[in-house]
C-alpha cells in the first residue's frame, strides 16, 4: 500500500509544486497527506487528475496514512 507522499515521490513531484498547481496551501496539503484532515471529493479529483490516478487510489493512500498516524499515536 502506498501513501500519497510516496506517490508524489514516484512521480518526481514535490508537495510544494502540487500545492501551487492546485492552489492549496502547503499546510492544508500536509494535513491531508498525513491523514490528519479529511479530503473533499473536489480536492481528491484535482489531485487524481494531476497524478493520473483514480480517486479511489487517492482515498486508499489517505486511509493508509491515517492508519499509520493512529498506530504511531497508540505506541507513543
Amino acid at each position: 500500500m502506498k501513501t500519497l507522499q510516496s506517490i508524489l515521490i514516484e512521480q518526481h513531484l514535490t508537495q510544494t509544486k502540487l500545492c501551487n498547481e492546485l492552489k492549496i496551501s502547503e499546510a492544508q496539503m500536509s494535513l491531508l497527506i498525513n491523514g490528519k484532515r479529511r479530503m473533499s471529493i473536489d480536492i481528491a479529483a484535482k489531485i487524481a487528475m494531476r497524478l493520473k490516478i483514480s480517486i479511489d487510489d487517492i482515498f486508499e493512500a489517505l486511509n493508509f496514512a491515517k492508519r499509520n498516524v493512529k498506530d504511531k499515536e497508540k505506541s507513543a
